[in-house]
């Protein structure tokens, strides 16, 4: 049987590599054969990339001038959402200093994003966390041709901040964006295996029904804010 498998496998595998999706011409981005990247595009073009990609998403973007510039816009949306209180990555794992300093300066508390293993407690838990409107990580890597944001969940980057709240706020180091998915998991080999989970968010979430009608933020925040962090 396990031999069967394989040699299935096997035949798919090779199949992929010259076939093309339903009804997609030859050049497009899901067509293998026609799917290619530039690997040497400048930081500012792949900002560019990513920025225009997002943004046709329903994401929005921010480019503060330095790192320190980014607390106030963060502030900001949390401002916006009438936010007393907010999910979020350890700092060191934000790779911002002073957000903590800043968030108690204003009186914003940050909860743990903790959930106990009993089923009850954890009930309890996500009730006591229901009216927490934003989530703030950090991203391992933005993709400059799709506008998405790699999120590895693990010790200090508690995956609840990026999926609970109705609101996201991702901050991206501009070193972190890369062409293409091919390009990130080149250089991050092990970026499946770094974390409890590695997610790919693309913008809001979306779910459409049997009617083909689109709803937003029913699976996840319905609201997502990258800020790219210059060096």
């Amino acid at each position: 049987m396990s031999h069967n498998r394989d040699e299935f496998l096997t035949r798919i595998k090779n199949s992929l590599r010259h076939s093309i999706l339903p009804a997609a011409a030859p050049d497009h981005p899901g067509s293998f054969s026609g799917y290619t990247f530039q690997t040497n595009a400048p930081t500012a073009t792949l900002v560019d990339s990513f920025t225009r990609e997002l943004t046709a998403l329903s994401g929005y973007i921010h480019r503060p001038g330095n790192p320190a510039e980014a607390i106030p816009i963060i502030l900001d949306i949390l401002s916006q959402h009438k936010a007393d209180r907010l999910i979020a990555w350890d700092e060191p794992q934000l790779e911002l200093p002073g957000f903590g300093a800043a968030l108690e300066e204003v009186k914003i508390s940050i909860e743990n994003s903790y959930l106990p293993a009993n089923e009850a407690e954890r009930q309890e838990r996500l009730a006591q966390l229901e009216g927490v409107r934003v989530g703030v990580t950090g991203a391992q890597a933005g993709l400059a041709d799709t506008g998405a944001v790699a999120v590895i969940s693990g010790p200090g980057r508690g995956r609840l901040a990026s999926l609970l709240p109705p609101v996201h706020v991702a901050l991206l180091p501009v070193r972190k964006i890369y062409p293409a998915l091919p390009a990130f998991l080149a250089a991050n080999p092990s970026a499946a295996t770094d974390g409890s989970n590695l997610a790919f968010i693309v913008g809001p979430s979306r779910s459409g029904d049997i009617e083909m009608t689109l709803s937003m933020g029913v699976h996840g925040p319905g609201e997502v804010h990258v800020v790219i962090l210059p060096e």
